[in-house]
């Protein structure tokens, strides 16, 4: 099985963070040559903001993903950036199929009971709808 390209999912929590530790740590084991970081921002975080606020927001969470990228960079891994607007799960599978990943790695947030049930899991959507393989890291305790 060869795997040139993974993306991975940071919401910027403790689990996408362990997560995009692991992708890291596994790529070169998998002769994986680029890393994709993807943040996907929740259409409900631009509804409220027009115009320049909107891009205030935009390029903050630019900068935030590209410090991100910056404190993981590994010489072994081109590691590339993505920001993405929408529903979450929609856009995870959305930009694997554009960058035509062959692995997504991504945080569980480990949700049980009525918090699963009606916020539902982005990562089981991403698993059950995703192309290629998907590897989930459970957030550390």
């Amino acid at each position: 099985m060869a795997v040139g390209r993974i993306l991975v999912a940071s919401d910027f929590s403790p689990g996408a963070d362990a997560a995009l530790r692991y992708a890291l740590e596994l790529g070169p084991l998998l002769g994986a040559s680029d890393l994709h970081l993807l943040h996907v921002a929740a259409t409900s975080e631009y509804a409220d903001f027009g115009g320049e606020v909107e891009d205030s927001v935009r390029r903050g969470l630019e900068a935030e993903l590209a410090a991100l990228a910056s404190r993981h960079a590994a010489a072994s891994l081109s590691l590339r950036t993505h920001l993405s607007a929408g529903a979450p799960a929609t856009e995870i599978v959305r930009i694997a199929q554009e960058l035509r990943a062959d692995l997504v790695v991504m945080g569980t947030a480990g949700r049980t009971g009525l918090g699963h049930a009606l916020m539902g899991s982005v990562a089981e959507r991403v698993v059950r709808t995703c192309p290629c393989p998907v590897l989930t890291v459970r957030t550390p305790r």
